[in-house]
């Protein structure tokens, strides 16, 4: 009976300790990392899922919340002379997006003129 106990109150001291990886002011847009490890470890899985899709360099990843979710966005310019935007779920690491980026193609032609 007294390690049932002992256990329950290590689980409950522990349970205690383990945050969300983020969370947000009701009242206002601001985000808080309340896990950076779990963050940083959540972005880099989406870089390399964009990198085994497309390989080239990363041009840009960054952290941004939609209306409805909280995501990673990483530009990549591919071997293949084309520019791509994969778009992941900041909790899930789901792919919500990998298309080619043909703005970005658009605005480097408009600069080469």
């Amino acid at each position: 009976m007294m390690k049932n106990l002992i256990n329950g109150i290590l689980i409950s001291t522990f349970g205690l300790g383990v945050a969300p990886a983020y969370s947000q002011d009701p009242g206002a847009n601001n985000i808080k990392i309340n896990n950076h490890n779990e963050h940083n470890i959540n972005m880099l899985q989406c870089v390399r899922t964009a990198l085994e899709k497309h390989s080239g360099a990363v041009i840009e990843a960054e952290f941004e919340k939609t209306e409805d979710k909280l995501i990673f966005e990483v530009e990549i310019q591919g071997k293949d002379g084309k520019n791509w935007e994969i778009i992941c779920d900041a909790i899930t690491g789901d792919v919500i997006k990998d298309e080619e980026d043909k703005e970005d193609k658009k605005e480097g032609e408009k600069n080469k003129q």
